[in-house]
């Protein structure tokens, strides 16, 4: 049985979380780099920050090719202010697509539990 939504809520839900996580990806870059290099990192990247909510495991492939196995450490820090952002506990102990996957649908549930 579907259970009936209201219309364009999962894309408003997708966009919100996007948001989210491309501000977290900035912030916790820009912290950790520096608002200087993670200028320069945005142009090396193939897709906008905002798109790797839905390729997470494309960021982690990218940042790894830029910064090698550092590029761990980077995603600890882009989990880790996504999580704050969303009022979630951190754990290290998931990796980079995982923990971007728990944070969305940790989000749209809450959402959908608000409304």
């Amino acid at each position: 049985m579907k259970s009936l939504q209201e219309p364009g809520r999962e894309m408003r839900e997708s966009r919100e979380f996007a948001n989210t996580f491309q501000l977290s990806v900035a912030e916790g870059l820009a912290d950790t780099l520096g608002s200087i290099v993670m200028q320069t990192l945005k142009t090396l990247l193939t897709y906008s920050l905002e798109t790797y909510a839905e390729k997470p495991s494309e960021l982690h492939r990218e940042l790894s090719k830029v910064f090698g196995s550092g590029a761990t450490t980077l995603e600890r820090m882009i989990t880790k202010e996504l999580f704050q952002r969303l009022s979630l506990r951190y754990s290290n102990e998931l990796d980079f697509e995982a923990s971007v996957n728990l944070a969305r649908r940790d989000m749209i549930l809450s959402e959908r539990g608000n409304n």
